[in-house]
């Protein structure tokens, strides 16, 4: 009986170390995936890339600009189809990314641009956060939000 138990117990820690190695690895495959597309989206935004944000970005998306204004998701493309909008830089760096389970995953990054957007020039360092949001095994921005680094 002794026996049986204790080849019960070593089972049970190799299962318990097996699901702990495979979620790590996924973690890191998800933090790996998000920060492409990080990359990706600030390309796209900066590209005025409406097919990449229509693929993208989640039913109820919102995104909370450092110049104060709210948009919807469609208010969002609507405004990348606007060819009044001209990107002379930009930069995304400092990229992180954090998982919370197996669905969603925020990252935090800073953005410098200079940038014509809505008729207003706008050349600042911004600190962003973006929550991002497995829909059926593609991931999607729920959210983002950007603030002005105090001083630039």
């Amino acid at each position: 009986m002794t026996t049986k138990r204790a080849v019960i117990a070593v089972m049970n820690v190799l299962g318990c170390l097996a699901i702990g190695v495979s979620a790590y690895a996924q973690g890191g495959d998800v933090v790996s995936q998000i920060k492409q597309l990080q990359e990706e989206s600030t390309k796209a935004q900066m590209n005025n890339d409406v097919s990449w944000a229509q693929e993208h970005l989640a039913d109820g998306f919102i995104a909370g600009h450092s110049w104060g204004q709210w948009q919807n998701k469609d208010e969002f493309i609507k405004e990348l189809q606007d060819k009044k909008n001209k990107w002379k830089s930009g930069n995304i760096s400092d990229v992180n990314v954090a998982t919370f389970g197996a669905n969603t995953a925020v990252a935090h990054y800073r953005f410098t641009y200079d940038a014509d957007i809505g008729g207003t020039h706008r050349a600042r360092s911004v600190i962003c956060s973006d929550t991002w949001v497995n829909d059926s095994g593609t991931w999607k921005s729920a959210a983002t939000h950007c603030s002005l680094v105090q001083g630039k």
